[in-house]
C-alpha cells in the first residue's frame, strides 16, 4: 500500500489522466486525493448521505491493558485501539479512476474529511497517545469505505457496589455515541469480525491486572431518548460495553483476614492465664484491640468514604466483638473472685480478705509429709510407724477447722478452704511449719480448681469464632455469586441487541 500526503498544488486530474500508465502510482494517488477532496465538490461539514438515510458507523475495540481501578474515585482506566468504520460515497474512486487499491493516507488528511463526533458518555480524562507522533490511522477503500483507528487511554466512571468488598464482582460500563447527531442522522453498530462467534471487543491474550480478573464482556446496541431543547422527542444511538471485574482475594486474605483471625485467637490465650495475672490479661486484650483498630482503618483506606458497610467491615466488627467479649469475660472472672452478694464491704469481700491473710503462710499437707520424712524426724516416723502409740507420736491433728465454699451461677468461683492448723500430739514440731496453715489434699483440690468461667471460655470462644467464620464465608460467597448473576440478568438500560464474550 502507498502512504502519501496531500499536495495542494496538484492540478485536478481527469479520468483520462488517471488511466495514464506513464505516471507513477504515488503521483496518481495524490492527484486522486486532491480531486476527491477539492472544496468545490466535497463539504466536510456535511455528513455522508446528508438528507438521506442515517449513516451507519461500525466500531470495535481492542484492549491492550486495563488499570488502575480506583474504588475511592469510582473510576477505571484502560488502553485500547478504538476503531470506527463508515462509508463516504463522495470518496469512492474505483469506478471513476479505475484504481482498486486501499489508500493508507497521512493523518493530516483527517482535517479535510468528515469524521463522526464520537464521545464517551461516562468518560473522565481520556486522551490520544501522541508519542512519537499522534497514534492515528486512516485508510480509504476504493468504494469510499473509511477506517479510522486511534490509540486511546480511556478513563471512565464505574459506579461500584462495595457491599461485598472484597468478595465483590464489579460491572464497569463504557458508553459512547454521537455528541450532536440523533439517530435520524447517525446510527452506531458493532463491527463484527469475520467469525461471528467472536466479540467486537477483544483483549490482549497477555493482559493481566493487579487487582481484578476480567471475567466477562458484554456489548450492546441501544438508543437513548433526547429530552432537552430542539431535540426533544428524538433518540440518540449509542454503543455500550459492560466489563465484569472480579476482585483478587489473595491480597486481602494475607493482609486482613489472616491477621484478624490470628489476633482473635491470640486474645483467647488470656483464658489460659492465671486469673490473678490481671496485668498480663489486660495488656493482651488492649494490644489485640488496638491492632484490630489499626487493621480496620487500613482495610477501609482503599475505598470511598460513602461506600457504606462492606463485607470486610463486618468481619472486622465480628473480630472486635470476640476480642471485646474476651476482655468482658475477664472482668466477669475478676468480679466473681473479689465481689459477692454483699457488694463492696460485703460478706464475700470480707471472706476474700480473710483468705488473703490465710494463703500467705499456706503450704500443702503432702509437702509437709515429704519434708518430714526426709528430715531428722524421718527415722522416728519410720521406727514408730507400726507402734501402738503411733497415734500419739508426731501425728498431725487439726486444732481448728473451718470451710467456706461459695457458689454462684458461674460455678465454684470462690472457695475459702479449710483453715486447719496441725501440730504433733507430743509437742514435737518442725520449726519451718510450726503454726503454719497446712492445706489438706481435699482442700488443695479446691484451691487448684480453675475458675469455671475460664474453663468454659477456653472451648466456647474458639468454637463460636470458627462457626462464625464458616457462616461469614458461606453467606458472602453465595451473596457475591447471586449479585453477579443479577447484574447479568438485570440491565439498567433498554437493549436493542446484545452479545456476550468470554
Amino acid at each position: 500500500m502507498d502512504v502519501v500526503g496531500l499536495d495542494p498544488k496538484m492540478k485536478t486530474a481527469s479520468p483520462k489522466t488517471a488511466q495514464t500508465t506513464s505516471e507513477s502510482s504515488g503521483v496518481l494517488v495524490s492527484r486522486i486525493l486532491h480531486d476527491l477532496l477539492n472544496e468545490s465538490r466535497y463539504d466536510k461539514t456535511l455528513r455522508p448521505s446528508f438528507g438521506g438515510p442515517p449513516l451507519i458507523i461500525e466500531s470495535n475495540v481492542n484492549i491492550r491493558s486495563m488499570g488502575p481501578i480506583s474504588e475511592t474515585a469510582n473510576i477505571y482506566q484502560f488502553d485500547c485501539y478504538f476503531r470506527q468504520m463508515w462509508t463516504d460515497s463522495r470518496l469512492a474512486f474505483l469506478e471513476r479512476y479505475n484504481y482498486n487499491k486501499t489508500l493508507s493516507v497521512s493523518i493530516s488528511t483527517l482535517r479535510l474529511i468528515w469524521k463522526p463526533d464520537t464521545y464517551f458518555f461516562n468518560g473522565r480524562k481520556s486522551y490520544i497517545h501522541d508519542i512519537t507522533t499522534p497514534n492515528k490511522l486512516l485508510r480509504i477503500e476504493p468504494d469510499g469505505r473509511i477506517l479510522y483507528s486511534m490509540r486511546l487511554t480511556i478513563q471512565a466512571g464505574c459506579p461500584m457496589n462495595l457491599a461485598h468488598f472484597p468478595l465483590d464482582t464489579q460491572r464497569c460500563p463504557l458508553e459512547f455515541g454521537s455528541f450532536a447527531y440523533s439517530s435520524n442522522d447517525v446510527i452506531y453498530h458493532w463491527k463484527l469480525p469475520s467469525d461471528v462467534s467472536e466479540c467486537p471487543v477483544k483483549r490482549a491474550k497477555d493482559m493481566q491486572m493487579s487487582q481484578f480478573d476480567l471475567i466477562r464482556i458484554e456489548t450492546y446496541n441501544t438508543t437513548q431518548p433526547l429530552t432537552t431543547g430542539l431535540t426533544r422527542g428524538l433518540t440518540s444511538s449509542k454503543l455500550r460495553i459492560n466489563f465484569y471485574l472480579k476482585r483478587h482475594l489473595g491480597f486481602y486474605l494475607l493482609d486482613m483476614y489472616v491477621p484478624c483471625n490470628l489476633l482473635v485467637f491470640m486474645s483467647f490465650v488470656s483464658f489460659f492465664l492465671d486469673k490473678e495475672a490481671s496485668a498480663g490479661r489486660v495488656a493482651l486484650g488492649v494490644t489485640t484491640v488496638m491492632t484490630l483498630t489499626m487493621l480496620g482503618f487500613v482495610g477501609r483506606s482503599g475505598i470511598a468514604v460513602n461506600a457504606g458497610i462492606t463485607a470486610l467491615d463486618w468481619f472486622v466488627i465480628m473480630c472486635f466483638c470476640f476480642v471485646g467479649l474476651a476482655m468482658v469475660e475477664y472482668a466477669g472472672v475478676s468480679f466473681s473472685e473479689h465481689a459477692g452478694p454483699g457488694g463492696v464491704g460485703g460478706e464475700w469481700e470480707k471472706a476474700s480478705k480473710e483468705r488473703a491473710d490465710y494463703y500467705a503462710p499456706l503450704v500443702f499437707q503432702e509437702d509437709v509429709q515429704a519434708i518430714l520424712e526426709e528430715s531428722e524426724l524421718g527415722d522416728l516416723i519410720a521406727n514408730h510407724r507400726d507402734s501402738p502409740q503411733q497415734d500419739n507420736f508426731l501425728t498431725l491433728q487439726p486444732i481448728t477447722h473451718e470451710r467456706k465454699v461459695h457458689r454462684s451461677w458461674f460455678g465454684r468461683v470462690f472457695t475459702a478452704v479449710s483453715s486447719s492448723k496441725y501440730e504433733s500430739s507430743n509437742g514435737l514440731h518442725n520449726a519451718n511449719y510450726k503454726g503454719r496453715n497446712i492445706l489438706s489434699a481435699d482442700d488443695a483440690k479446691h484451691f487448684r480448681y480453675d475458675n469455671r468461667l475460664d474453663t468454659v471460655s477456653r472451648y466456647l470462644f474458639p468454637l463460636c469464632f470458627i462457626i462464625s467464620n464458616i457462616f461469614y464465608w458461606f453467606l458472602y460467597v453465595n451473596q457475591s455469586t447471586a449479585a453477579y448473576e443479577d447484574a447479568i440478568l438485570n440491565k439498567d438500560i433498554s437493549v436493542d441487541s446484545q452479545r456476550s464474550c468470554y
